[in-house]
C-alpha cells in the first residue's frame, strides 16, 4: 500500500480520535452521528475495515489484543447488518474504528470531624466510561462520509463484550438509510 495512503488514514484516525475527545463531555452516554453532504453511501456496497485503535493511557494502540478485535466484531456485525459485504480489496468503503475509555472520579461523601484536629476524609468512587469511534471513508475519494461516537457507561471485564456490542448497536442506529 502506497505510504502517503496509510498517513492520510492514520491521520484521518487521529482527527477522529480528537473529535471523540472533544465531543466527549457533550455525550455523556449517548450517540452522536455527522454525515457528509452529497456522500456515497447510497451506492455503497462493499467496506473493508482498516486497523482498530484504542486510544490508552500509554498511547494509541493498534489492533490492541483486548479490544480490537471486540470492536472490530461489533462493526463487522453491524455493516453486515446495513447489507454490506466485505472484501479483502476493492472496496467502496473503508471503515476506521477505534475507542478509548474514562474514570471520572466522583465524590460520594466528605466526613469531616468536628471535635479536634481530624483531618477528615473523603468517600468516593469512579464511574467508568467508553466510546466507539467509527469512521467511514469513501474508498475512491479518501473522504469521511459518515462518522459516529457511541458512549455509555462500562461495566467490569465481564459485560465488557456485551457493551460494545451495545454501543455499536445505538450507533448503527443512526446509520442513514439506503
Amino acid at each position: 500500500m502506497n505510504h502517503r495512503i496509510v498517513r492520510m488514514q492514520w491521520l484521518m484516525a487521529v482527527r477522529l480520535f480528537g473529535l471523540a475527545i472533544a465531543c466527549y463531555p457533550l455525550l455523556a452516554g449517548d450517540v452522536k452521528t455527522w454525515s457528509a453532504g452529497g456522500s456515497s453511501l447510497a451506492n455503497a456496497k462493499t467496506f473493508r475495515m482498516l486497523s482498530t485503535r484504542v486510544l490508552s493511557k500509554s498511547g494509541l494502540i493498534e489492533d490492541d489484543p483486548k479490544y480490537a478485535p471486540l470492536i472490530t466484531a461489533a462493526i463487522k456485525r453491524e455493516m453486515a447488518l446495513k447489507g454490506f459485504k466485505e472484501v479483502a480489496e476493492g472496496e467502496d468503503i473503508q471503515v476506521s474504528a477505534g475507542a478509548f475509555a474514562e474514570a471520572t472520579p466522583q465524590v460520594e461523601a466528605m466526613v469531616v470531624s468536628w471535635w479536634g484536629f481530624d483531618t477528615g476524609a473523603t468517600i468516593g468512587r469512579y464511574n467508568h466510561s467508553g466510546t466507539i469511534a467509527v469512521n467511514l471513508i469513501d474508498a475512491r475519494t479518501k473522504k469521511s462520509v459518515w462518522a459516529g461516537l457511541s458512549s455509555r457507561s462500562r461495566g467490569g471485564d465481564s459485560s465488557l463484550e456485551s457493551d460494545i456490542n451495545k454501543a455499536a448497536n445505538a450507533l448503527f442506529k443512526k446509520y442513514p438509510k439506503k
